[in-house]
């Protein structure tokens, strides 16, 4: 099929301008021109367009975009088994403890049609956990972990940007990190994840007072507040963080709690408690 720059615009999300200044800057495409005068794009010019805008939609330089998209990595297949994106996150973990980032987005490319919550899951925090954990034996330097978290970081929020821009009509959630907890990629993993599934996410970032949770949620009275726990905490601590979770919340609210740091809990726990993604959803 042909499209005029409108249609174009329409099914890229792209405008027009744009448009015509990526062509005059990169040489990306050279639309036909019919006996008038106007551009006349394929399907493939559109596929194109369509795969920078993500990418750019995802942090990328429309240089770094179109350079990504000229090389032609082969992605990976959507329905693609778990256990067969090993090679994809061994690469990119070498890649980022190299400091590599041509060959880390290189390498992220090729999961780009993957669902958001199946990059976030199963490639980007496997890999960041690999990575912490190297550091915490001396396998890694700390510029090593602060470059991959970096780079993770940017995807996560970048996948973020892209599920809120078509945010669906679903129920509210707060996603907020605990006091004095600065770790956010869990965090952030689970707002995208959350995202993905059709909530409305509210997402207030790592280490937020435990007053500002509650005049964010007494406000806007939303189906669930949730926070990841990444420092191991006690029991006795856990418990006590929360109920006072459970008590800055509304009756109406959900309160559910997940992550590393929280300990093995009983019955009378006053939050729900997810420990994995698949559990947080179950709870949701």
């Amino acid at each position: 099929m042909s499209y005029r720059i409108k249609r174009v615009a329409h099914l890229t999300g792209i405008n027009p301008a744009t448009l015509r200044a990526w062509e005059r800057r990169y040489n990306l495409i050279a639309p036909g021109r019919t006996d008038s005068g106007y551009r006349v794009y394929t399907d493939d010019d559109v596929a194109m367009l369509t795969r920078i805008k993500r990418l750019t939609d995802e942090g990328l330089t429309i240089g770094e975009a179109i350079a990504r998209v000229r090389r032609g990595t082969a992605p990976v297949a959507a329905d693609v088994a778990p256990h067969a994106l090993a090679q994809v996150r061994t690469e990119l973990r070498d890649a980022l403890l190299k400091l590599d980032r041509n060959t880390a987005l290189t390498v992220y490319d090729r999961v780009s049609g993957l669902p958001p919550e199946r990059r976030t899951e199963e490639v980007l925090l496997p890999v960041m956990r690999e990575i912490g954990d190297l550091w915490e034996m001396g396998g890694a330097v700390i510029a090593q972990e602060h470059f991959a978290s970096a780079f993770v970081r940017e995807k996560l929020a970048g996948m973020m940007a892209e599920l809120d821009s078509g945010a669906a009509p679903g129920p509210e959630t707060v996603v907020a990190g605990p006091p004095g907890d600065r770790h956010e990629l869990g965090l952030l993993g689970l707002a995208v994840l959350l995202a993905a599934h059709g909530f409305r996410v509210l997402y207030l970032g790592a280490d937020v007072p435990l007053e500002e949770m509650r005049r964010v949620v007494r406000e806007r009275k939303p189906a669930m507040l949730c926070t990841s726990v990444v420092m191991r905490m006690d029991h006795d601590v856990f418990h006590e963080f929360a109920a006072a979770l459970r008590s800055l919340a509304p009756r109406e609210t959900s309160v559910v709690v997940g992550g590393a740091g929280v300990p093995s809990v009983n019955g009378n726990c006053p939050v729900r408690v997810a420990p994995t993604f698949g559990d947080l959803l179950r709870a949701a």
